[in-house]
């Protein structure tokens, strides 16, 4: 993925640098990537009083967690329904119920922790077409019904008072919101490295071995012995999961920044929310704190070319803002996202010291840090918020890239089509 230079990094400020591992070291629990997922959990686990060593190939927030949206949404991809039929209506909604507590835990750690990323409370989804507004009312009734008060319905001429953009109708979510994500994954490194976790950077890990009495992790340069080992690469996880584990298949995700618009931005969205749009393959942006748009989406099944992507995002663009049919974007980046035949996680054991968590399907920057912290209670012994997420049954994936890159491009034509009805 070359796409990695962001308006996220360019603008992220001075950020801490750490060595890399070398030689034979020794760790209570060992966590393979320093995301939202695995600094979570260090962070939970250092505070706790054990030796924790991070191990991430890159640098922290190199991945999704320093390149995504930055929205913030209660609850996970799937339909509830998904999450009843799996485990009954109680579970279900305890499920919902940890969600929100995911939202609330970045707050929590913003304020705890000082991290300045940003944060900024509301979030938009409207509906592109009449057909869509009954689902879109079915979805807010369904989430009043579960106890949730923080949504608001905005008719086609209501929000316009907030969106200058043509949609059919949408529901704002108070609850929800927007960050700057790398500002907030280096500020979750920070952390996790004052309660005492040891962060290694460019630990690419090489091989895992585990037997009865811990875990060795490998890389090019050194060894860690742990009693257990999280981990959380989630797209990035690459071959670390024996292959009827991973239960995911990467897609490509993308997003621009334009130029700062100055007072024009005021004038697209009016009340500086972030926005999601209804559409299987959907349209996502938000203003950045000096007037660039933020806008995301266009999902590929492989590679993506640049002149092609240039092209393709800027008529999306345009035609969610006529007003910027002739802007290009500043800057341009994208990454992998993970997702789930159903778009719920997937948690997962390997053995007895090994635990993961991925498959966040697109809506990861609250459910990555809750899952963060139920692999540390899971780890510290402590509830089980994260055997419930494990009871989640999910489809495998066909093996060889080859084959995954078909049926990635299957399915991403198919929502395509369903998107075009009208």
């Amino acid at each position: 993925m070359p796409l990695t230079r962001s308006w996220y990094r360019d603008s992220a400020g001075p950020t801490a640098s750490y060595a890399p591992l070398t030689g034979r070291q020794h760790a209570d629990v060992c966590v393979i990537g320093a995301g939202y997922t695995g600094l979570s959990a260090a962070l939970e686990l250092a505070a706790a009083g054990l030796r924790v060593r991070v191990l991430e190939a890159e640098q922290p927030g190199w991945g999704c967690s320093g390149r995504n949206g930055g929205q913030i949404n209660p609850g996970l991809a799937c339909d509830h329904q998904v999450l009843q039929r799996a485990l009954g209506p109680a579970d279900a909604l305890r499920l919902w119920h940890l969600s929100l507590a995911g939202v609330q835990l970045i707050a929590q750690r913003v304020e705890r922790y000082r991290i300045d990323c940003d944060l900024t409370p509301g979030i938009l989804l409207v509906a592109n077409r009449p057909r869509q507004l009954p689902a879109l009312h079915r979805w807010q009734d369904e989430l009043q019904q579960l106890g949730y008060d923080q949504l608001s319905f905005h008719d086609r001429d209501g929000l316009r008072l907030l969106l200058s953009a043509d949609y059919q109708g949408g529901v704002l979510d108070a609850g929800g919101g927007s960050l700057h994500p790398l500002r907030y994954v280096l500020g979750l490194a920070r952390a996790a490295e004052q309660a005492g976790a040891q962060i290694h950077d460019h630990s690419r890990v090489s091989a895992i071995q585990q037997d009865a009495t811990g875990v060795t992790v490998s890389t090019d340069q050194g060894q860690v012995r742990a009693d257990q080992l999280i981990i959380g690469g989630n797209a990035y996880s690459g071959g670390l999961l024996p292959w009827r584990h991973r239960r995911f298949i990467p897609v490509g995700s993308y997003i621009g920044a334009t130029r700062p618009l100055g007072e024009l931005a005021e004038q697209l969205i009016p009340s500086r929310l972030a926005v999601c749009d209804m559409n299987n393959l959907i349209d996502y942006y938000r203003l950045t704190p000096d007037n660039r748009l933020l806008f995301g989406g266009r999902a590929t099944a492989g590679a993506a070319r640049m002149d092609r992507l240039r092209t393709t995002m800027r008529q999306r663009m345009g035609h969610v803002f006529p007003q910027l049919a002739e802007e290009d974007f500043d800057y341009l980046w994208g990454g992998q996202v993970a997702m789930t035949a159903s778009r719920a996680p997937h948690f997962g054991r390997l053995g007895s010291r090994v635990l993961y968590a991925q498959g966040y399907s697109g809506q990861g920057v609250a459910l990555t840090g809750l899952a963060g912290k139920l692999l540390a209670e899971a780890v510290l012994g402590r509830g089980d918020g994260f055997e419930l997420f494990a009871r989640l049954r999910h489809l495998p994936v066909p093996p060889g890239s080859a084959l995954q890159t078909a049926v990635r491009a299957m399915a991403l034509s198919w929502y395509a089509l369903l998107d075009r009805r009208g």
